[in-house]
């Protein structure tokens, strides 16, 4: 990829999880990058979700979830989920809105627990979602704490309730996407975000068709399901990537 789309590209992607020489250079060798040729259509099937979310009238939360959000985690391969499953045996103070699974099945060894604190040993991510274009680090009047401390505070309750086994995290308020790994050595600076509202060019911003196809691609494999393992309680991908050329997760601890 050249200097000038580099540079561009990096105006879509931010977060210091990953290394920018991976996320411009070397994840192009990756398996899954080469093979992944959905772009057209997966481009083409978000446009349709945001072409039908009425971005205009400053929709709340739960329109944007479930007009939104939850449609484009079905396009990245998301099918099967619980929807607030509280993390503590009492009150409600920690229920994050979502808990991904890789598939049915092991959603259903989640069910198999009555109490929903103990179903996120069965999952592969957790999602914080709130309302459209809703600033994520910065407090509101419908929210105690920051989307960003929500998050941080879920992730390590998790870490500690599957012992390690559930460390990922997505945060978005539907125009940006945020990825967090509670195993980076900073978890609230090195996440890795992108501004899925810019490469849609919806914030009136163009980009070339090769810079926008490439960060949705980096979308769909960061953020989709074929991405995450329960077996090794991370993401495979990048797990194999680390393996193969040292630290692609910059932010990542010594393990």
């Amino acid at each position: 990829m050249n200097l000038n789309h580099s540079m561009n590209i990096g105006r879509m992607l931010q977060g210091g999880l990953f290394t920018s020489d991976f996320l411009i250079d070397a994840v192009q060798e990756m398996v899954e990058w080469q093979r992944w040729d959905d772009g057209e259509v997966f481009e083409t099937e978000l446009q349709n979700i945001f072409n039908a979310f009425p971005i205009g009238q400053n929709p709340n939360e739960t329109q944007t979830e479930d007009d939104l959000i939850w449609p484009i985690l079905n396009q990245l391969g998301w099918k099967a989920y619980l929807r607030q499953q509280n993390l503590t045996p009492r009150g409600r103070d920690d229920v994050p809105d979502g808990l991904l699974f890789e598939d049915d099945t092991r959603k259903a060894r989640a069910n198999d627990f009555a109490e929903e604190w103990r179903r996120y040993e069965w999952g592969l991510a957790i999602v914080e979602s709130k309302r459209w274009d809703l600033p994520l680090d910065r407090r509101s009047d419908q929210h105690v704490a920051a989307p960003s401390t929500q998050m941080l505070r879920y992730l390590r309750r998790v870490d500690d309730l599957t012992e390690g086994k559930l460390r990922w995290g997505i945060l978005t308020n539907g125009a940006q996407w945020r990825l967090y790994y509670q195993g980076a050595r900073s978890v609230s600076e090195q996440f890795f975000k992108i501004d899925l509202a810019a490469i849609l060019g919806l914030d009136g911003n163009v980009f070339s068709e090769d810079e926008r196809r490439y960060c949705l691609k980096l979308f769909a494999l960061f953020f989709g399901r074929d991405a995450y393992s329960a077996r090794c309680g991370g993401c495979a991908y990048f797990s194999r990537s680390c393996a193969r050329r040292g630290a692609v997760l910059s932010g990542a601890r010594g393990e």
